[in-house]
């Protein structure tokens, strides 16, 4: 080889390892999803060992009927503010998995991008568009519900529907071909995060004591066996501690009122609330946040109230929240 030829390869060799060492080759996966980054080998390692670990303590039965399942009145409203921050569930998981965030108060996400996990791609977030971005129970709920949710108490199942280590913000036609699978019978389309996937599949389901059948554990099993690269370190995420059930159990529907000690409340007749508790408490029931309206709001004469309250602060103690 001549001398020129020796310093054309060299130059082009010195290229392509500057175009790696700036970012991912057309058709890699990007280096992160869900404002995660990839663990370093050892502690890979580490996630499958706890995964492994956690997987061989859970009970191996099959799945019970979906017989009695329901969301609302299991589960709760959806995106329920089970944690009192004062947004609902659905913009604290946006808020957190998307980059380059933009809100239209201190709560509502409006817009941004979103390192899909599922696919690898990156997706454009905008509100007027929501399905396209959903959030996704890593367990389902349905899939909950014949794993042994149906024995617990509700407030713990609507704890768990609004878990953020159950959920994540996902590609919207990805997520709805999952459906109410379990890893043995759907896998992110993405390789590169199927063992991330089955960590948390397992932490979730570790963390609130459901079992898995043979088919899943052999499924995660098989991942955990070929795992090279796992994101972030979600087998040591927690999950929602008991101390919010209580609260918790107020959304489903048909649960018992829940007044905090702030003031009564009431059963409405009709679309009239009592004179001594005159605020109107609305669950939707097609899902969304439980609202209150107050005498002269501009829907008070049209609502028709699930509950009534004394005041503004027995409405908001029993988890209902102010229109926008």
């Amino acid at each position: 080889m001549t001398l020129r030829a020796r310093r054309l390869v060299l130059a082009v060799s010195a290229s392509l390892l500057a175009v790696s060492a700036c970012g991912p080759l057309e058709g890699e996966q990007p280096a992160q999803a869900a404002g995660e980054t990839p663990a370093p080998p050892a502690a890979v390692k580490d996630q499958v060992a706890k995964a492994r670990s956690m997987l061989d303590g859970l009970k191996v039965a099959g799945r019970a009927p979906k017989t009695g399942y329901d969301r609302v009145g299991q589960y709760g409203q959806a995106w329920a503010d089970v944690t009192r921050s004062g947004c609902g569930t659905r913009d604290n998981v946006l808020a957190r998995d998307l980059r380059d965030v933009e809100k239209r108060n201190k709560c509502v996400v409006v817009a941004g991008t979103l390192d899909d996990p599922y696919t690898g791609r990156s997706l454009t977030f905008r509100k007027e568009d929501a399905a396209a971005v959903q959030i996704d129970h890593v367990v389902p709920l349905s899939l909950s519900w014949q794993l042994g949710a149906q024995q617990w108490p509700v407030g713990k199942r609507v704890a768990f529907a609004n878990d953020p280590l159950n959920l994540l913000a996902v590609d919207g036609p990805t997520n709805s071909s999952k459906s109410d699978s379990g890893p043995d019978g759907w896998l992110p389309p993405s390789k590169p995060y199927r063992c991330t996937y089955v960590i948390r599949f397992t932490r979730v389901a570790h963390a609130y004591a459901l079992r898995v059948t043979a088919p899943m554990k052999s499924a995660i099993a098989r991942i955990l066996d070929g795992c090279t690269r796992v994101l972030g370190a979600p087998a040591d995420l927690k999950p929602l501690p008991e101390s919010t059930w209580a609260y918790a159990a107020g959304f489903a529907k048909g649960a018992a009122p829940a007044t905090g000690g702030s003031g009564k409340s009431a059963k409405p007749t009709g679309k009239d609330c009592p004179a001594d508790a005159p605020v109107k408490g609305n669950v939707p029931e097609d899902g969304g946040d439980r609202i209150f309206h107050e005498p002269g709001s501009r829907s008070y004469a049209v609502t028709v109230p699930e509950e009534c309250f004394a005041s503004a602060a027995a409405a908001k103690a029993a988890g209902f929240r102010a229109p926008r």
